[in-house]
């Protein structure tokens, strides 16, 4: 884990994970974001990867690291486009944040950025991230006769009030009642990742409500969030799961329960250090071991 490789081994597994790299793709709404372009996906993606490195391998190394650190990499170009001061250059630095409004991952402008429509917030696809890459949930597709179209932003709308037909509707409620109370929680973020304090006229309400996890309760804004997701078992054996499937290149089976009980427990016996989990993934039998007869 010293050497060089492992850095790249880490970097492509979350890249894999959170599939953050398809941000320079994303397409907005060039009326609304007329400075939004590839090159500042880049950017992002060159920040979350620069994040992740130094949180793993310079910082305390761990899961709570990964989802509350209050600082990020950043240039001019991408300092200068979410709105954050500092005296920067071309190269990548390290910008200290104000951490009542951002931590780790979930404020990073990938995640944000790519979990957006392109004309406004999506508290669905935003609430699923962390129903799915971070719990480990699996949310079903909606049913066919549903419209899955963003609702239409009306002049003075908020995010909340054009998305809360969706817990309101008996069809729908089952599903976004997962996502969407989650999501709301990042609504101090726009489509593009900047921090606003105010939508359509309106002081943003970017309160929210985890349910289904062993953190459960309400939060105001994702960085009271972030706080009560690295404090979470189920987070963190979620993500040893998800190394667990990279590492080994499969789902888990039946057959798995002890080896993901023995990872999950050492895993959390290490505070969540992701190097000791790295280590632990290769000392199972799992690991060490293949039926008689198996390929070699």
């Amino acid at each position: 884990l010293d050497h060089p490789n492992a850095r790249v081994l880490v970097a492509e597994f979350h890249k894999q994970w959170l599939d953050y790299e398809r941000v320079a793709n994303v397409t907005k709404d060039a009326e609304l974001y007329p400075d939004w372009s590839p090159a500042i996906g880049n950017l992002m993606a060159q920040e979350t990867q620069s994040f992740i490195e130094h949180a793993i391998f310079e910082d305390q190394g761990d899961v709570t690291t990964l989802l509350s650190a209050p600082y990020s990499y950043m240039n001019a170009d991408l300092a200068a486009f979410y709105g954050v001061p500092g005296n920067l250059g071309e190269d990548f630095a390290r910008v200290d944040l104000d951490p009542a409004q951002r931590a780790g991952l979930l404020t990073m402008g990938t995640l944000l950025t790519i979990n957006s429509h392109t004309n406004q917030t999506s508290p669905t696809l935003r609430g699923r991230l962390i129903r799915e890459q971070l719990l480990c949930d699996t949310v079903p597709p909606p049913p066919p006769n549903v419209s899955t179209e963003a609702p239409t932003v009306e002049p003075g709308s908020t995010g909340k009030d054009r998305f809360k037909q969706h817990t309101a509707d008996p069809a729908c409620a089952g599903c976004h009642g997962l996502m969407d109370p989650i999501g709301f929680g990042f609504e101090n973020f726009d489509t593009v990742a900047r921090y606003r304090d105010e939508e359509g006229g309106k002081p943003v309400d970017a309160t929210g409500e985890l349910v289904g996890s062993d953190v459960n309760g309400p939060f105001d804004g994702v960085v009271a969030l972030a706080s009560k997701l690295a404090s979470s078992e189920e987070v963190g054996a979620c993500y040893a799961k998800q190394w667990f499937r990279y590492g080994y290149g499969r789902e888990e089976m039946e057959a798995d329960a002890c080896t993901i009980a023995e990872i999950d427990s050492k895993f959390s016996a290490s505070g969540g250090n992701i190097k000791e989990l790295l280590v632990t993934l290769t000392q199972t039998d799992a690991f060490l071991y293949r039926k008689a007869g198996g390929a070699p």
